[in-house]
């Protein structure tokens, strides 16, 4: 059984210890979890809100207090990765080990010290530690350097000279990912041009080649894209599903680019397109709207036909993404009475018939 750790949470340690601190879901996408929430979601009052393969995936940012600006913060980041239950909340016992090793491991450093030894760190031999992907890291800190004021990378600047096309688009081989991210936190800032980021983003959407466009999608699905933008990566989308053989790659980037688009109704609308298009069952566009779009599987029309579209999959993909799909608190009632209610088609009866064999028992379909 383990042990209590001297500090009850993660916040209390943080807070102790004279820290200011930032937390982020680095999970489905990178988005700010509130301190107060977050409080909440380690004393079990509330359920974790972006759950991802059964586990809550965590940033914390932190810098002490004391620091006299923010150009001279010097944060520490911790990638923690904590299981969830079965109902969504943060397993404590994970928690209090990860405590419980920390403190250990602080302490064996405040020895070294006194003793004049290399200090090591606390979370190198962590099973908690997790290192993000190479895009989810980019996105981080580009996130991070603007909320601390501070200046973006050296990649930036090529970023946005690219978007204006000042060497041409098919430049794209030098542009770096994190002057991309950089570009995609800071949508709101003036470019040399005095456009901001996100108009010229805007302007290059329909000029991008391939690569470009997928990395830039990619980011965007972290961000807000305003109405302008909106507008520009939809028009990208419907050009890509009029063609004879539309590219599964570009319509899933571009789905994850407008998954967090301030205009819900294109949003929707966008969703519906697909979800009627020759590629409405292909995995990777599935995994897509899953992962990214789910909000706006909220709407009952939109849910129903994506999970027709996904029971055309085998068995093992249309469990695989639906049970992640009813781990998020907010889906699961929505999930169960669309697979009560729904129409059944012969293929989607025998599809949610074997998942809930298959998962019903394991409290997967149990509502809280």
């Amino acid at each position: 059984m383990t042990s209590k750790p001297q500090f009850d949470s993660i916040s209390h340690f943080l807070q102790s210890g004279g820290f200011n601190y930032r937390v982020f879901d680095m999970g489905r996408k990178v988005t700010p979890i509130p301190k107060p929430l977050f409080e909440q979601i380690e004393s079990q009052q509330v359920i974790y809100p972006y759950p991802f393969q059964q586990k809550a995936w965590i940033a914390l940012l932190f810098w002490p207090e004391d620091s006299n600006n923010n150009t001279n913060k010097e944060p520490v980041i911790w990638f923690l990765q904590f299981p969830v239950d079965e109902l969504g909340y943060l397993k404590q016992d994970a928690r209090d080990g990860f405590l419980i090793s920390l403190l250990e491991q602080t302490g064996k450093n405040i020895q070294a010290k006194q003793h004049g030894e290399s200090l090591q760190d606390e979370l190198a031999e962590s099973p908690y530690a997790f290192k993000p992907q190479p895009d989810r890291l980019a996105i981080f800190h580009a996130f991070s350097t603007r909320l601390l004021d501070q200046k973006p990378s050296q990649y930036y600047q090529f970023a946005q000279d690219y978007l204006a096309g000042d060497a041409g688009y098919d430049q794209w081989q030098f542009l770096g990912m994190q002057g991309v991210a950089d570009v995609v936190a800071r949508l709101d800032e003036d470019n040399l041009d005095e456009d901001n980021n996100e108009a010229l983003l805007a302007k290059a959407i329909n000029q991008l080649p391939e690569v470009p466009l997928e990395i830039f999608s990619q980011m965007l699905e972290h961000a807000h894209p305003d109405k302008d933008l909106t507008d520009e990566l939809s028009k990208r989308l419907e050009q890509e599903l009029s063609k004879e053989q539309p590219n599964n790659k570009i319509v899933a980037a571009l789905i994850r680019g407008l998954s967090g688009s301030q205009n819900n109704k294109k949003r929707k609308e966008m969703l519906k397109k697909v979800l009627n298009s020759d590629l409405a069952n292909d995995i990777e566009v599935l995994v897509a709207i899953s992962g990214r779009s789910w909000e706006d599987l909220k709407n009952s029309t939109l849910l129903k036909s994506f999970i027709n579209q996904l029971a055309e999959q085998n068995q093992t993909a249309f469990n695989a993404i639906l049970s992640d799909l009813i781990r998020l608190p907010e889906m699961r009632p929505l999930v169960m009475n669309t697979l009560k209610q729904a129409q059944q088609t012969n293929a989607l009866k025998d599809r949610v018939t074997q998942f809930m064999q298959t998962f019903g028992s394991a409290g997967v379909m149990k509502t809280h």
